[in-house]
């Protein structure tokens, strides 16, 4: 077993609800920062953990159900005697759920989120460009089309927009369903397109607002991804820019960062404590921006109130990622006591896909030298591989990733788009 990076005063015992691979890298965290075990709360057992040596797994196939849930959790906590639960998710489905049910648990549990109220604000995306105008963070010209909005009325809720736009949902009600040809973020060259797009979504169920943006013109490489820890008394403590190399293609999962290397701005770290701050914000924040190759402008996308999907590229820098949660919300300490941040500058990858895939992605020049380097240095950081973890379950983990990866983007984006 490894040797964890930290140590903790007060016992205590980690629940996320989910099973994705961001799931994973959270147990990961726990366990190569404090050397504690995770206990994943979920449906089946998803691949992502299956088999896992660091990951206690609780199926529950009835956790939509709030009492379902919350008598499983008491039973985690009452088979933990003398620990306090630290309750996480990694999607923002579970945050808003753990949020709501905030009231509902008691002083053994920990809830490291903001009220709810807060929550549903900064995740809206009509709610954070309100919020990006009012602190004057730059962000793409965005309008919603209410959802009961007649087609007539398209044109002037739209007027002055350039074409190609962005659209998107503007509800997490989005995510539930399923239908042939949905995608996460879908673009329209004209208003034909966004008619027939709006009635495929109505159709298939969707009856909440669209929120509509001009495009910011580059390809995935003029992408970053940001990562901010507020204290609880509002106070921004620290944040990290990663510089995105590519991202998600399939449909369904569009624009999720796949590999994440060292990044550096001078403004987008300031930006977003100014937007935090003004919004009262605690706990972690990931803003996804794009980098205008016209003018260098960070355009500021949206905010999650999580650490992202990708929040493993901390990680790879060498940053720790749960440990000021567990000082603050559960040793009642500040965040960064005895916590060293790591390096600033040092070169690293972290990368979902396999390296040879993304390198077929990877256009600049410079960025191609750069990755060569890094992989000659080993500071590569697959997230399923874990040198204390590696069971047969664990190499068909990521085996089966590679080839899903491999496959989808031989079926939906076979050659890089830098424009």
């Amino acid at each position: 077993m490894s040797r964890p990076v930290h140590d903790y005063t007060v016992p205590f015992v980690p629940v996320v609800l989910g099973g994705e691979l961001a799931t994973y890298t959270l147990a990961r965290a726990f366990h190569a920062e404090l050397g504690v075990r995770t206990t994943v709360v979920s449906r089946t057992v998803p691949s992502a953990v299956r088999g896992s040596a660091i990951v206690d797994n609780v199926r529950l196939p009835g956790m939509d159900d709030d009492e379902e849930l919350l008598a499983c959790l008491r039973g985690i906590a009452d088979r933990r005697e003398g620990h306090r639960v630290l309750l996480m998710g990694t999607v923002d489905t579970w945050v808003t759920r753990i949020a709501g049910l905030r009231d509902r648990l008691d002083e053994r549990f920990v809830v490291p989120y903001p009220p709810l109220p807060l929550i549903q604000r900064l995740s809206d995306k009509e709610g954070f460009a309100a919020l990006c105008e009012e602190v004057g963070v730059a962000h793409p010209v965005t309008r919603a089309v209410p959802a009961g909005a007649p087609e007539a009325d398209l044109p002037a809720i739209l007027e002055g927009l350039r074409w190609p736009l962005v659209v998107k949902a503007g509800d997490s009600s989005f995510s539930t369903l399923v239908y042939e040809g949905k995608k996460k973020v879908a673009y329209c060259d004209d208003l034909d397109d966004l008619r027939a797009l709006r009635r495929t979504m109505t159709g298939a169920g969707y009856a909440g607002a669209l929120v509509v943006q001009e495009r910011i013109p580059g390809g995935d490489e003029q992408m970053r991804v940001l990562t901010t820890y507020s204290d609880l008394t509002g106070a921004v403590r620290w944040g990290r820019l990663g510089h995105v190399l590519l991202e998600d293609h399939d449909p369904a999962m569009i624009g999720n960062p796949l590999a994440v290397v060292h990044g550096a701005s001078f403004t987008a770290v300031e930006e977003a404590s100014r937007l935090l701050r003004h919004a009262g914000w605690t706990g972690y924040a990931n803003f996804d921006i794009k980098v205008d190759p016209r003018d260098g402008t960070e355009y500021f996308f949206e905010l999650n109130p999580r650490l992202g999907r990708s929040h493993a590229y901390l990680a790879a820098a060498g940053h720790p990622i749960v440990t000021p949660l567990v000082r603050e919300h559960v040793e009642d300490r500040d965040p960064y006591d005895g916590v060293d941040v790591g390096p600033e500058t040092d070169d690293w990858l972290y990368s979902i896909v396999p390296v040879p895939l993304l390198r077929r992605y990877v256009t600049d020049p410079a960025t191609r030298t750069r990755l060569a380097s890094i992989r000659r240095s080993g500071r590569v950081l697959r997230p399923l591989r874990y040198a204390v973890d590696g069971g047969r379950e664990r190499r068909l983990a990521q085996l089966k990733n590679d080839v899903l990866y491999t496959t989808n983007f031989a079926t939906h984006y076979r050659r890089p788009v830098t424009a």
